[in-house]
């Protein structure tokens, strides 16, 4: 897929630059205690492959970076929804501007913090080490309420004890990509409120 490299040639140039110009103690200073971290999958049609996607879901990547993940994604499946979450502007708006310039109708970025968001709307939940090990427990219960009134999947990268400890989650699909690394796939147990 031609744009799709286009896409992440783009990515790779922004990235190399602004990476290098940020300062952990000034982002730390400006939006408070975060994982700042950058790193995205680099597997992404496998990453896609465990999942079904349909013109009903709604993927969000939570910590979304540059966007490789729903750029992807928004790219090679039209129909459905794409919506990556970012809470450094400088990364927010590369991803921003490449939706723009590509016109790319079934992606958004949003600049914010994930656990300050709405993602209510969200079906797949897709996460590479966004936050800090003290921060899980906010998101998994507000991925567990979402999980009250419809089935969800989640899909972590990193830090897949705190999923694994869930017992509204069930995990269904595993994929090694070296020694320490691991992508888990989970289903909600769905049980639908009144």
């Amino acid at each position: 897929m031609k744009l799709l490299k286009k896409i992440q040639s783009e990515i790779d140039q922004y990235s190399n630059t602004i990476e290098g110009a940020l300062s952990l103690s000034e982002i730390t200073i400006k939006y408070g205690l975060n994982s700042y971290r950058y790193g995205s999958s680099s597997f992404l049609s496998d990453l896609f492959d465990p999942i079904v996607i349909t013109n009903e879901t709604v993927f969000y990547d939570l910590g979304s970076g540059y966007g490789n993940i729903i750029l992807y994604g928004a790219v090679k499946y039209p129909n459905a929804k794409f919506k990556g979450i970012e809470i450094l502007k400088e990364r927010h708006e590369v991803c921003a501007g490449l939706i723009e310039k590509e016109q790319i109708k079934n992606a958004v970025a949003i600049c914010g913090d994930i656990l300050k968001t709405d993602i209510s709307d969200g079906t797949i939940f897709y996460l590479y080490n966004p936050l800090y090990d003290f921060q899980y427990a906010e998101l998994l219960n507000k991925l567990h309420q979402i999980s009250l009134h419809k089935p969800i999947t989640v899909i972590a990268e990193s830090r897949c004890n705190f999923f694994d400890e869930a017992e509204w989650l069930e995990q269904y699909h595993l994929k090694d990509i070296d020694v320490v690394r691991k992508i888990k796939y989970y289903h909600s147990k769905f049980t639908k409120t009144p």
